[in-house]
């Protein structure tokens, strides 16, 4: 069997046995960010692999979504340093996902709700019209990374993701396809692959040629 399929068909095993269960299982995971790039500053997602602690998926390894890499930056002198490149963490500013709810249905989908408070970078980017551009940007793409990493780990078609926005600054005059403050369940719409407005963020913002 390819290694590919046969980490991929372990990975569902593991997620279908620890769900209902609530039971803890460490694993490796594989997640995204976004960064920009150095030359141009167009906007990329990078795959990234943590340790994950398996009791609720989508809930665990988001936890690497929101978090610093530690990504290597070399130096010709030899002086090489590590940084962070994940455009969702900038210092201080963080977004740390809060748990609503998950869901597990006897047809195999997965259900997630959660809300992420957009606070800190408010105050970091301020109240004009380019730092709340930022700040919505960044509030984007956050559903970019959370999306594209549900897929990874449960594959399209295979969960709804329900995202609560808090304290997103007024979008007015601003440019780009419009964000919502969004609902924790139905009626609320969630996200999946296959969303309309997933993809419409994935073209604002994700460069073509990445």
């Amino acid at each position: 069997m390819n290694r590919g399929i046969r980490y991929a068909c372990c990975i569902a095993t593991l997620f279908a046995s620890a769900l209902p269960a609530r039971a803890t299982v460490s694993e490796y995971a594989e997640f995204y960010v976004p960064y920009a790039r150095i030359q141009s500053d167009y906007i990329c997602l990078s795959q990234q692999l943590m340790e994950a602690e398996f009791g609720i998926p989508l809930a665990s390894i988001l936890t690497g979504v929101f978090s610093e890499t530690q990504t290597l930056r070399q130096s010709i002198g030899g002086n090489n340093t590590y940084q962070n490149i994940n455009l969702l963490v900038d210092g201080n500013a963080r977004i740390t996902p809060v748990l609503n709810f998950d869901r597990y249905h006897d047809n195999g989908i997965f259900d997630y709700s959660f809300t992420l408070d957009m606070a800190a970078f408010n105050a970091l980017n301020g109240g004009s019209a380019e730092g709340r551009q930022k700040t919505i940007n960044t509030a984007k793409l956050a559903v970019i990374a959370i999306i594209k990493t549900a897929e990874k780990v449960h594959k399209p078609g295979k969960f709804r993701v329900w995202l609560r926005f808090e304290n997103l600054p007024s979008s007015s005059d601003l440019n780009g396809e419009p964000i919502f403050a969004g609902k924790t369940d139905w009626p609320g719409w969630p996200f999946t692959a296959g969303s309309p407005l997933y993809k419409a963020y994935v073209a604002e913002l994700i460069d073509k040629d990445c």
